[in-house]
């Protein structure tokens, strides 16, 4: 996945319904501009099935211009156990719930911006070198656990005083994925001639 400037990135909506409403207020008509959004648009505020309705208008309206990448609360283990399984099924039904997840399924994981920046919701992996092992990744699934797929959307960046010497160390915190390091990031980056990487979460 690809987008070119100009574009307003925005990190994770969490449910925030009128946040989202004043931030496209700001920042412009997507008539205009390109938007790419890193995920978690649910769980936590209680509007996570009006954020969605919103954003799925706006990617019909402008297919070309609205980019949603996928989240680690994009996914059925988390929103089971936050609040927006609860939250569709009480406004809709299971169904609806289900069609929300396959949605979630499709999103793509990561985005190379105006061939300067790589971001995703997460972080790097261990498993990324070129840009193009993002395309092989199967995915329409449940995030798993550990591998590409999974740092992509759950990985975090360690702490500066140890990100300078450090590579990858589990990540206890998550119970998942990875910290990553200077080193490895500044590697990946001039590995496929990037400037930085751009993440939420």
């Amino acid at each position: 996945m690809r987008v070119a400037e100009p574009v307003v990135i925005v990190g994770d909506i969490h449910g925030q319904y009128y946040d989202l409403c004043h931030m496209l207020d700001k920042a412009g008509d997507p008539k205009n501009i390109n938007y790419l959004f890193l995920g978690d648009y649910v769980d936590r505020g209680i509007f996570g099935t009006r954020v969605l309705l919103v954003l799925l208008a706006m990617k019909i309206n402008y297919p070309q211009r609205i980019i949603l990448l996928r989240g680690n609360h994009e996914s059925r283990s988390m929103t089971e156990n936050f609040t927006f399984r609860q939250e569709v099924i009480d406004q809709y039904d299971e169904e609806m719930y289900d069609l929300f997840m396959d949605v979630f399924d499709a999103m793509p994981l990561a985005c190379v911006v105006d061939d300067k920046y790589l971001a995703m919701h997460g972080g790097i992996s261990p498993d990324l070198n070129k840009i193009d092992d993002i395309n092989a990744v199967d995915r329409f699934q449940e995030v798993p656990l550990e591998g590409l797929m999974c740092d992509l959307l759950w990985a975090d960046p360690m702490k500066d005083d140890k990100a300078s010497k450090g590579h990858y160390v589990s990540n206890g915190e998550r119970d998942c994925s990875v910290y990553f390091g200077k080193k490895p990031t500044k590697k990946l980056l001039d590995n496929n001639g990037l400037m930085a990487v751009i993440r939420g979460h």
